[in-house]
């Protein structure tokens, strides 16, 4: 599956896409998930190879999702490790109860508090929140947060 945001084209890999697909919020009670997104630079492409399940140490209910810094951290630090440095944060993922989910002012703060946390890889971030039917896909980049148009 390919998005195009401006300059930048953002494919996801299988297994990416299965963990979203997966986390589906379906069920009435069912709490928002979500996760890192992990993937590498190839080219002009940026790819999502990989997103982090929820953890016991994550804070989800219904209408929130908050991830646990520490345990993220640990997975970011084994996949870069273990990839030779080539798969990197990339952004963070998160699932939504309606069928087109668009960011909350909670999402929009987080997205830009990450942006501008150092230690990035790279001078963008990403933010996917999987909805009933849809995706939202945006890159944070210059500050300012880019969403993908059909």
């Amino acid at each position: 599956m390919l998005y195009q945001i401006g300059k930048h084209t953002i494919v996801f890999h299988v297994g990416a896409l299965r963990i979203l697909e997966h986390y589906i919020q379906r069920g009435k009670k069912q709490p928002e998930a979500g996760g890192i997104i992990l993937g590498k630079l190839i080219g002009d492409e940026i790819h999502i190879m990989r997103l982090s399940v929820p953890t016991l140490f994550d804070k989800a209910s219904r209408y929130n999702f908050e991830r646990h810094a520490h345990s993220a951290q640990i997975v970011i630090d084994y996949e870069f490790h273990n990839s030779g440095g080539e798969m990197i944060y990339l952004g963070e993922w998160h699932t939504h109860p309606e069928p087109h989910p668009t960011p909350s002012g909670t999402d929009r703060d987080m997205i830009r508090k990450q942006y501008h946390n150092k230690g990035r890889n790279t001078d963008f971030l990403l933010l996917v929140i999987q909805g009933l039917e849809s995706k939202y896909v945006a890159i944070m980049e210059n500050g300012h947060l880019t969403e993908y148009a059909s």
